[in-house]
């Protein structure tokens, strides 16, 4: 796990002192007896640890056993019997620290098993910290300053993060380990890698499967991700986390796991580290990574995603559009990425992408001309998924349920995440038969309900029709016709349904095109960009394999004053502009002697404000004395390929003193990062490196 002592000197030496501070003044019977010494030092010192901590496990931590231990460290006695705090005590808890769990450290003894046949002895209580005589200790260095990071109930205002893309470092020879692509699936994830002939290839999880549920169980016991979770979802489900993506760009997951409220982006990490942990087991160590998103991810979410492949341990080369990527994985299929370029058409190939996945729901049309894949519209729906059509068959039956035996299943936990899972088998089996049966368990009683496909499909139509309508705007956005669209590409598992092959056969006057894996195209493109992107940090690089251009998703834009005084959104990137993308704009300041400037940065198409995706703020400090109103200010947007904006702000005129900082909302402060990640270590057993 995560070394002790790290946590113990980056973290516990801060946060013990203020603890052990309180007790200081009573009598010295509180330190003496270990039953009140437990009261009032160590139960409310673990309270006032931060979650991250807390979540590792105290069992882990040898919290009670070090904390028993600092007893005559950290305290001696006045001469009217109260207890008081020792001036050194920072020194003998570090030198604590490195006898515990340095590196000459015994571990933690096993008691002793009498010789057998003895007669049981009565356990020897141990002796109480002689307050008076413990020996000095010679201070040592203090361990290096950390930010105390509060608990996980009160807000921090996020630090911005460096963008994800790092091509221009040239690669060392420590860097040549092998990268992989990361479908991270809402309901299903997969992980593929190149290759020794550069194919791309999925790689199975611990039990074989290609496809790895993205269900996160959360006990005492440490996280367990994939099937074994989902499995155990009916018998514990407040202990589970699944449909995970939704949530990405919130400060927590919807709904409490195992006690708790967390953030996406730790439950996302989990996801992650699993998957990486499949992959080294066939590949090595595993460090590099592309990880998909939808296309209609807003920058927030794909901050959140970032941010959790970084807490898995990977460093992120890029994220990509799940479109995109899927498109990619068709071209190689096409043979365009052939370096001998035989089947390269002079022609451009507009493909439209159908990715209809368990959570989210995105169109992209994307261009394919020789080795060049441009994305030149797109939209979706991160809230419309498979689970949606699920939640169709799980109210149906709740309803025959509750006619024949007059108990709603859905108002027990328990019965409602078996319904669930029974009503994702059941569209399974509608897409392959006209009829499926399914059973309802609530409280002891056991139902049978049947379902026809005919039936579903009408129920679901509405939830059809939303990705009609959102393919028709896609194509009128591109500006083009239905004849220019050569190809309609399936993407993600619930296209298997035929009432979605059947739409767009009768939308597009086209067969959709099945012919790349739904499950497996998004991952297999984003390796593909993997290696494209490792073999561009290479010192001996050469002319690209392929080149990808996205858009974005979202106009982007900035709340400014118009004449009348009220706030609007001001586009500076329109929704569909290809990146990279950067703009400049000049404002000016409202107010005689302002001593900042607060840009307040949107996603949205709307001119209201309130109606739009806040993303954050970039606030310009420290601004010259006196400033005039009218000062003009310039504000830059930088749109990466990837999606993710830094934002600039400079006083025209002003110097070095005018300071900018990027805060996005919702996202984890570097310092929440720092803790989330040794809980991440903790449960995958790994030390930090």
């Amino acid at each position: 796990m995560a070394s002790l002592l790290n946590v113990y000197r980056q973290y516990f030496l801060q946060l013990l002192p203020p603890c052990l501070q309180k007790i200081t003044g009573l009598p010295k019977g509180v330190v003496l007896d270990e039953q009140q010494y437990r009261t009032q030092v160590i139960e409310p010192a673990w309270q006032f640890l931060p979650l991250p901590l807390r979540m590792i496990g105290r069992k882990k931590l040898r919290w009670d056993e070090f904390l028993l231990a600092a007893r005559a460290e950290a305290f001696t006695a006045t001469s009217d019997g109260k207890v008081s705090l020792r001036a050194d005590v920072g020194a003998r808890l570090d030198a604590l620290v490195e006898r515990k769990f340095g590196s000459g450290a015994a571990p933690p003894a096993a008691p002793a098993k009498p010789p057998a046949g003895a007669a049981a002895k009565a356990p020897v209580k141990p002796a109480a910290p002689a307050l008076l005589v413990a020996k000095p200790v010679a201070p040592t260095p203090p361990p290096a300053p950390a930010v105390a990071a509060p608990a996980a109930s009160k807000p921090v205002t996020p630090a911005a993060a460096p963008p994800a893309a790092a091509a221009t470092r040239p690669l060392s020879a420590i860097d040549k380990s092998i990268p992989v692509g990361i479908d991270l699936g809402t309901t299903y994830s997969v992980i593929a890698h190149l290759d020794a002939h550069g194919r791309p290839t999925s790689i199975p999880n611990a039990a074989g499967d290609i496809i790895t549920p993205s269900v996160i169980l959360v006990d005492d016991s440490g996280p367990i991700v994939g099937k074994e979770a989902a499995m155990a979802a009916a018998m514990e489900p407040e202990k589970i986390a699944d449909v995970v993506k939704r949530d990405m760009g919130s400060k927590f997951y919807k709904k409490k796991v195992n006690g708790e409220f967390l953030p996406p982006e730790v439950l996302s990490s989990l996801i992650l580290r699993a998957l990486k942990a499949d992959a080294e087991r066939k590949l090595g160590k595993v460090k590099f990574a592309v990880i998909t998103v939808p296309a209609y991810f807003d920058e927030s979410r794909r901050q959140s995603t970032v941010d959790a492949g970084k807490l898995a341990g990977l460093q992120v080369l890029d994220i990509i559009n799940e479109p995109t990527a899927a498109a990619i994985a068709y071209g190689y299929q096409l043979g365009f990425l052939d370096p001998s370029g035989k089947s390269v058409s002079s022609k451009p190939l507009r493909v439209l992408v159908y990715d209809l996945g368990g959570g989210t729901f995105d169109v992209t049309i994307v261009e394919i001309q020789g080795t060049s894949f441009k994305a030149i519209a797109t939209d979706g729906d991160v809230a419309l998924g498979g689970k949606d059509w699920d939640e169709i068959i799980v109210n149906y039956a709740a309803e025959q349920f509750i006619n024949e035996h007059r108990e709603d299943p859905r108002t027990n936990p328990a019965s409602l995440q078996e319904l669930w899972m029974n009503a994702e088998t059941a569209k399974k089996t509608l897409s392959e038969r006209p009829k499926a049966t399914m059973y309802v368990n609530h409280l002891g009683t056991r139902m049978k309900v049947d379902i026809a496909r005919g039936q579903f499909e009408e129920a679901t139509a509405p939830l059809l029709g939303r990705t009609r309508t959102t393919t028709e705007i896609v194509v009128r956005q591109a500006g083009l016709s239905w004849a220019q669209i050569d190809k309609v590409l399936l993407v993600g598992g619930s296209t298997r349904m035929p009432q979605v092959v059947r739409m767009l056969e009768e939308l597009t006057g086209k067969p959709p095109e099945r012919s790349v894996a739904v499950d497996e195209a998004v991952a297999h493109g984003a390796a593909l960009f993997a290696g494209l992107l490792m073999k561009q940090r290479s010192p001996a690089a050469g002319k690209p394999d392929f080149f990808v251009t996205n858009i974005n998703s979202h106009s982007l834009g900035i709340v400014g004053v118009d004449g009348t005084g009220r706030r609007r959104n001001q586009i500076l990137i329109p929704k569909n502009t290809p990146l990279p993308h950067s703009v400049q704009r000049v404002f000016k300041t409202q107010k005689q002697g302002q001593v900042n400037v607060v840009i307040r940065v949107v996603e949205g198409e709307s001119e209201r404000p309130e109606s739009c995706i806040q993303v954050g703020v970039c606030t310009i400090d420290n601004l010259p004395p006196n400033l005039p109103a009218g000062t003009p200010v310039q504000v830059s947007y930088a749109y990466q390929s990837n999606g993710q904006l830094q934002v600039t702000g400079q006083v025209v005129g002003a110097k070095a003193s005018a300071t900018t900082v990027f805060q996005r909302e919702n996202a984890l402060s570097g310092e929440q990062l720092k803790l989330w990640s040794q809980y991440v270590l903790a449960a995958a057993g790994e030390e930090e490196e």
